[in-house]
């Protein structure tokens, strides 16, 4: 038997974990701004900007993550976190840590479709 949405409900079954891993991002990277602040040698207006604008744009990405732009509008936060190394090597090491989360969960869901689409061949092609 094949999937009649077509990969439709492994796609939206995508949305729970990268939610989750946004919601985990809004909560970890403003506590970044208090290791900058130790480690670092103190706050700057750009590192508590770059961490304002990140996070902000995570809550929006949870909310949106729906719409087709969703991932890319996710996938290009992370990419933002991982220049954040410019502003802040704290930021940096969140970032690298959490796109190579990203890119775990984002293999994870093409091998699910991958495997789907296995699947969907070999139900159809009948019995042999």
């Amino acid at each position: 038997m094949t999937a009649p949405d077509g990969g439709a409900a492994a796609k939206k079954a995508f949305r729970g974990p990268a939610s989750a891993c946004l919601s985990l991002e809004v909560v970890i990277v403003p506590l970044g701004l208090l290791v900058m602040d130790k480690v670092e040698g103190g706050l700057t207006p750009a590192k508590i900007a770059w961490v304002v604008v990140l996070t902000v744009g995570m809550i929006v990405a949870i909310a949106t993550f729906s719409r087709p732009w969703g991932l890319p509008l996710a996938l290009g936060l992370q990419v933002l976190m991982l220049l954040g190394w410019v502003v802040s090597p704290s930021l940096g090491v969140l970032g690298l840590v959490f796109c190579l989360v990203w890119a775990l969960m984002l293999w994870m869901r093409h091998e699910v479709l991958r495997r789907q689409r296995l699947f969907a061949e070999r139900s159809g092609a009948g019995p042999e």
